[in-house]
């Protein structure tokens, strides 16, 4: 067989020959690539603790706890019409053309999306926004299914989109991440401290100018000696107490509020992932990668040598 292989290759023609190289030098070099990015993520896994969202320092952190929606709209998934956290989702159509007076079948890109929305990490310490936006999603549940719109009028489940293909012009490949579901996020951590509220004194004064305008009810609070005048003194309690209730107020929007965001990080070595697997199972999901990657890595480029040596050797 290698024999025959090699007698094939140096019948070749020279434009077919480098084209044919130099994919395998690509193919090479991309599983090299491939094989340091999957190690370098399980690696920084590894040697990353665990932040907690109250206590994180700003900056690149690993984060454990729940996917939740935000209060408002819903994220719907386009294609199922299930509600999620994230999704996304690809059409493909059947198309045929002819190769040497033989049909074949190929399934071309129709239409594709990913979510855009933004929505909660749920930790034990407290809630953080995530936002999504050119994360490494790894989901929780795929659906694939066929039909024959290029929008399906039904789920995988449906009663017209069995899940096979005969008769059907349309795949769909939609990919979920659901509310509740557990994740584990690296990323960028930032707080959001809340404005402090500009112009102080007028609201100081706004408040003081509508107690005057209910003076009985200002003297029954501020007159402790029944003088029926407010005295200094008494004023400047008076002062005090409307500066005491315009900070409680002020500061019961800042506590409700949601400041903390987790989102892509500033320096491009540093992943942003978002999995919907625990970290023992991504771990060894990149580890495996990182194995496949190499030992691609060393059969192609035995490869490359192979076919340079019986061209020129």
């Amino acid at each position: 067989m290698m024999a025959e292989a090699s007698q094939e290759l140096l019948r070749l023609p020279v434009e077919e020959f480098w084209l044919y190289s130099s994919l395998v030098c690509i193919a090479t070099l991309v599983c090299l690539y491939y094989f340091f990015r999957c190690s370098f993520r399980y690696r920084m896994m590894q040697n990353m603790p665990t932040s907690l969202i109250r206590s994180a320092a700003q900056g690149y952190n690993e984060f454990k706890g729940h996917a939740a929606l935000l209060p408002g709209d819903p994220i719907i998934a386009p294609l199922t019409r299930i509600n999620c956290v994230w999704y996304e989702y690809t059409v493909e159509e059947k198309q045929s053309h002819y190769v040497r007076g033989r049909r074949r079948s190929t399934w071309r890109l129709h239409e594709t999306g990913v979510s855009e929305g933004v929505f909660f990490l749920e930790g034990v310490t407290g809630n953080a926004i995530i936002d999504p936006d050119d994360a490494e999603v790894i989901h929780s549940v795929s659906d694939t299914w066929y039909g024959s719109t290029a929008h399906p009028s039904a789920g995988p489940r449906g009663f017209s989109s069995r899940p096979i293909s005969f008769g059907k012009r349309y795949r769909y490949h939609e990919k979920r991440i659901h509310a509740g579901d557990p994740l584990y996020v690296l990323g960028e951590f930032k707080t959001h401290q809340p404005l402090e509220p500009s112009h102080q004194q007028e609201t100081l004064m706004a408040l003081l100018k509508s107690w005057k305008k209910a003076p009985q009810q200002l003297l029954n609070r501020f007159d402790t000696d029944r003088s029926g005048e407010i005295e200094p003194n008494e004023w400047d309690k008076a002062v005090i107490l409307a500066k005491k209730q315009i900070a409680q107020e002020q500061l019961e929007p800042r506590k409700q509020s949601v400041n903390h965001i987790i989102k892509k990080p500033a320096e491009p070595r540093q992943p942003f992932l978002i999995s919907a697997k625990d970290e023992e199972k991504l771990t060894q999901h990149f580890k495996y990668r990182s194995w496949i990657a190499l030992t691609l890595f060393f059969t192609m480029g035995v490869l490359a040598v192979w076919m340079f040596n019986i061209r020129f050797g």
